[in-house]
């Protein structure tokens, strides 16, 4: 399938979203995915994994232990850009996904065993272009999106969603 940067960045951001990622992670899950579609399978493994709360340790720089990469690696990305000497996220391995996510923040990251290091790298320029993807990682994507949605009921339209009671137009 065959589909614009856009319509995969709007498409990610909703299932992000649909999961209960706050929006300025989502945000930059979009626009990342959108810039690097290679990093799909990731997106989709991770979007399938329950949120969690991660812990952070600020007492040598920032050290986190179990990440949900989706939502702290832009924590991660802001502190290394602040300048804080050492920021590691814990037991998490390299991925096209973090890849993607360093590029779109401007930051560079290293592994060592199953650590990952962020440090304040050069921005580099995302390319968004069509790309094709496979209709069940399509499919995957529309799913999580689809938890954004208002059921459809006389009541949800009353209270104002979709078009209404009455057709007007």
């Amino acid at each position: 399938m065959n589909v614009s940067s856009n319509e995969l960045q709007m498409a990610v951001l909703k299932a992000c979203r649909g999961i209960g990622l706050p929006i300025a992670q989502a945000q930059d899950a979009a626009a990342a995915v959108a810039a690097s579609p290679q990093a799909i399978p990731d997106f989709l493994k991770y979007l399938s994994q329950p949120l969690q709360k991660a812990d952070f340790d600020f007492t040598n720089g920032l050290e986190v232990k179990n990440a949900y990469i989706l939502q702290d690696f832009s924590v991660c990305a802001d502190a290394a850009i602040s300048g804080t000497p050492y920021v590691v996220i814990r037991d998490v391995d390299r991925c096209e996904l973090i890849i993607a996510l360093a590029k779109h923040r401007g930051v560079m990251v290293k592994t060592q065993s199953n650590d990952l290091s962020i440090s304040k790298g050069a921005a580099s320029e995302l390319v968004f272009e069509r790309c094709n993807i496979g209709t069940k990682d399509w499919m995957a994507i529309g799913q999580y999106a689809a938890l954004t949605y208002v059921p459809e009921t006389d009541q949800s339209r009353i209270d104002g969603a979709g078009a209404g009671l009455t057709d007007n137009d």
